[in-house]
């Protein structure tokens, strides 16, 4: 059995294992200031997350160019980089992905990611696509990875055209990429207030979301899954009390075309 560390007192500014066995981590890099993702250009916060197993490593969402030396500081810390054996894109925005350049200069990291945004590959910089690309089909596929298994569920248009969220079956933790978004006007990591905290979520998720078709159809791919927590790549960390009523405020939440007139 491994142990949890998931408190509303957790500091957003530094880097928390969340998740712990004898072989397995799940790590908080310290990327964001839990502060609004709305406002000066500076504002744009990512969530960064390293999965560790066996002293190798599934780095989420390297975040921004910005970042790169607090990311690899923080890494330093649990495994040496170089172990860093995958590296995974929800999507192409420069706030999730501008450091993979970076990244495949210290490591030989795949880069996991939908197929969709493959081609973009070369605008990083890169020329062999095909030694550095581990692309994911539409339906999603299944990533053993040392003693744990990675799930990529399909959450097409939410807001990407490509995303997968990934579900970490040793931990139970379910990593949703801006699934969970929130605009947060005080620092948090860890979410204790959820009613006021889908408030901090609605505008987003209106604007950014194509659809309630979408949001039903991802829900119904993860509404049967144990779920010890939601991870999203910005705002705060979603835990198992608040799932449920997570789930809902999604379920019934009229977004992107559904609010055309």
């Amino acid at each position: 059995m491994g142990t949890y560390n998931i408190s509303p007192d957790l500091d957003p500014r530094k880097d928390h294992v969340l998740y712990k066995d004898n072989e397995h981590m799940v790590i908080y890099l310290g990327t964001s200031s839990g502060g609004s993702t709305t406002g000066s250009y500076s504002d744009v916060d990512v969530n960064s997350y390293l999965i560790v197993n066996k002293g190798k490593g599934f780095l989420l969402d390297p975040g921004g160019y910005r970042i790169f030396p607090k990311v690899l500081s923080n890494i330093s810390k649990y495994i040496n980089p170089k172990n860093v054996e995958y590296v995974y894109m929800c999507h192409q925005d420069p706030d999730v992905a501008g450091s993979i350049p970076l990244w495949r200069t210290l490591t030989n990291a795949k880069l996991v990611t939908s197929w969709l945004w493959i081609r973009f590959l070369p605008h990083f910089g890169f020329e062999d696509v095909e030694s550095v690309a581990y692309p994911l089909p539409d339906e999603g596929e299944t990533l053993k990875f040392g003693s744990t298994t990675l799930e990529f569920i399909p959450a097409h248009y939410l807001h990407s055209p490509g995303h997968f969220t990934i579900y970490d079956r040793r931990s139970k933790f379910l990593f949703t990429g801006d699934i969970g978004i929130a605009m947060l006007e005080e620092p948090i990591l860890v979410v204790e207030d959820m009613e006021k905290h889908i408030q901090a979520m609605k505008p987003l998720h209106e604007r950014l979301m194509a659809g309630n078709a979408a949001i039903k159809c991802w829900l119904r791919k993860v509404r049967g899954l144990d779920i010890e927590a939601i991870l999203p790549q910005h705002g705060g960390i979603i835990p198992k009390k608040h799932i449920n009523r997570f789930f809902s405020f999604l379920d019934n939440l009229k977004c992107g075309v559904d609010l055309l007139r």
